[in-house]
């Protein structure tokens, strides 16, 4: 006899092996939404008492106007009545009698599934907009598919690339964690991951790499896949990245029999350990390529957000832009499909992947234009052979190995980068631990850089630079605004880089452009609409960003003034350079509800420091 229970296993096992199952949440039977029950109250399918569907998906990291809904049968021969009108017997019939009530409040993806085994499985996809008579159903889609293509349903990519990131964010925390109980080091972390993330990229390796039975076994082959892998494309100093990722041979994860997890009280086999490591990036996150339709960008998306939380101490200088900033870049400096982009300090390559991408979605169909970008348009620098591999293989896992990033010191490399390359875009965030004259010593770099050819920097940096009274610092801007322009300076939120605390702005220069007698454009852009949420790190949870930033780009475009967000300044290299220091308080938004706060504050002030 059919057992509905087996087709409902048949759902659970799909949706729970699904990478983006730890972003939603997955309930049966009943839900814990006041909404949702209020809607389902007198919606049973027999018409009396509540509604309760087999599961109902809801999404508490990204849009709560959003529901998936769930209604099995095991039998085919229950899935759809003729008139669609018996929702007790019928899967479809009884989906679509709950979306109905749903869509009252909720943008609904309406699944039935009928049948036994997954060979007989029917299964019919409904979407149900909030507010509407009637529903649509996808003739194409006859199957159960990845919770990322429900997703896409909903047609709001804002939120789909928010519950991404949350996702990928959460795995770069959990594996970090898992990673320092086996006592391996922060950046120790960063090759190791990007050793096997490099390695699953070759198919051989990806078949056999849990049929070995040692640890140095299946080192040494990871490295051969990494080798495969890296001659099929044309790298610059190919032999340093393969010198990095050989001395992970020499970490007892590899070299020893044995190694010890911080909270297990017996040792483990090297070798189980490290085929773990290796089956987690290959079940958790290799999957995710499917998600996108360049592919590779949701690996490399991941692989930055492990080397933010591995390796993110201030003190070694490592402090990775996050990625809606890195895209603003663009936005500030206007690239179009024929800029050339120049990084000095690449690190993970971060601002090079986001001038990549927004050139190669300018360039549009022209395969040779897109072609041409990844081979000539891209230019980095990176000093630390460690850094230099991350941004590598970051390009690599994004579908392009053939980025002009070259190992060395940008200065020593200076002419032969000017000579060869060519850039008119410079986007860079410099080292923090060289100091704030050190910072803007890059950024003059930069200028010399695009000055042949006219052209603009874009620099975030730590706030001292543009406030600091050091004999130092203002030397080097007065050498930099006799010869360039400092078009624009932009304060950003204070907790942009969490977790690591630093306080940054974004200077914006066009080279060879007079500077004296001409204002600079002062920008306050200290909510980007973002919040930190727990394990899940610093997210626009509420979809904020992209209206944020429309009026941000607005007001830098048309270079307007406006209370409490812009101001012009003409400024001299011993001035501040920052919105702060010349904006008027904006009282038109004040209201009394403001008042009050501060009268509370003020003497809770005096009364928890016991001032008369």
């Amino acid at each position: 006899m059919a057992n509905e229970r087996i087709t409902e296993d048949i759902v659970r096992d799909h949706f729970k092996g699904d990478p983006l199952f730890s972003t939603i949440k997955f309930e049966e039977q009943k839900s814990f939404s006041k909404r949702v029950i209020e809607l389902l109250q007198s919606a049973s399918k027999g018409g009396k008492g509540i509604g309760k569907p087999e599961f109902i998906l809801s999404f508490p990291s990204g849009n709560m106007d959003y529901l998936i809904v769930v209604e099995c049968k095991a039998s085919c021969f229950g899935h759809r009545s003729a008139d669609l009108n018996n929702p007790k017997d019928f899967a479809v019939d009884g989906v679509l009698h709950y979306a109905k009530r749903l869509s009252e409040q909720f943008d609904v993806v309406a699944i039935a599934v009928s049948g036994q085994t997954q060979q007989e499985l029917l299964v019919s996809h409904f979407v149900w907009r909030k507010g509407a008579v009637g529903y649509t159903e996808l003739e194409d889609d006859k199957k159960l598919l990845p919770i990322n293509n429900y997703i896409k349903l909903f047609n709001n990519e804002q939120f789909a690339d928010n519950l991404r990131n949350v996702d990928i964010i959460q795995k770069a925390i959990e594996l970090n964690d898992e990673y320092q109980a086996y006592s391996i080091t922060e950046m120790t972390r960063c090759t190791i991951v990007s050793a096997i993330l490099l390695s699953l990229l070759h198919e051989p390796f990806r078949i056999s790499y849990k049929t070995y039975s040692s640890s140095i076994s299946l080192g040494k082959a990871l490295l051969s896949a990494i080798e495969s892998v890296l001659a099929g494309n044309d790298v610059r100093n190919k032999n340093e990245m393969i010198g990095e990722y050989t001395k992970i041979l020499n970490e007892p994860i590899f070299k020893q029999a044995e190694v010890k997890h911080k909270s297990k009280k017996e040792r483990e086999q090297s070798v189980e350990v490290a085929k773990q490591m290796v089956e987690y990036l290959h079940r958790n996150v290799y999957p995710l390529i499917d998600m996108e339709q360049s592919g590779f960008d949701v690996l490399g998306r991941f692989y930055t957000e492990f080397i933010r939380y591995a390796g993110s101490e201030q003190s070694q200088g490592l402090v990775l832009t996050p990625f809606h900033i890195t895209d603003l870049f663009c936005d500030l400096a206007k690239i179009n499909s024929n800029s050339v982009i120049y990084d000095p300090v690449s690190g993970t390559g971060g601002f090079l992947i986001a001038g990549m991408k927004r050139m190669l979605a300018l360039a549009g169909n022209d395969e040779n234009k897109k072609s041409d970008i990844k081979a000539n348009q891209l230019i980095g620098v990176e000093l630390r052979p460690s850094m230099f591999t991350y941004a590598c293989s970051n390009m690599l896992l994004r579908g392009d190995g053939k980025s002009n990033i070259y190992c060395g010191d940008c200065y020593q490399l200076e002419e032969l980068v000017k000579a060869n390359h060519k850039p008119n875009v410079a986007f860079l965030n410099p080292p923090y631990d060289v100091g704030t004259d050190g910072q803007m010593l890059f950024i003059e770099h930069a200028l010399n850089m695009v000055a042949p050819q006219n052209g603009t920097v874009v620099a975030i940096v730590q706030m001292s630079c543009g406030i600091k009274n050091e004999k130092e610092l203002i030397a080097v801007k007065n050498r930099i605004l006799q010869k360039h322009r400092l078009h624009a300076v932009l304060s950003m939120p204070d907790d942009l880089f969490y977790p690591v605390g630093v306080v940054t702005m974004i200077m914006v220069f066009k080279a060879n452009e007079k500077n004296e007698g001409r204002k600079t454009w002062f920008g306050y852009f200290k909510n980007d609409g973002f919040e930190k949420r727990k394990h899940k790190g610093r997210i626009d949870a509420r979809g904020k960003w992209e209206s944020i930033k429309s009026k941000w780009i607005s007001a830098y475009y048309n270079l307007d003034e406006m209370p409490g967000l812009s101001v012009k300044q003409e400024v001299r290299g011993a001035d501040e350079w920052c919105a702060e220091a010349y904006m008027e308080t904006d009282y038109s938004t004040l209201c009394n509800t403001d008042f009050e706060k501060k009268m509370n504050e003020f003497i809770a002030f005096k009364f928890l420091n016991k001032v008369q």
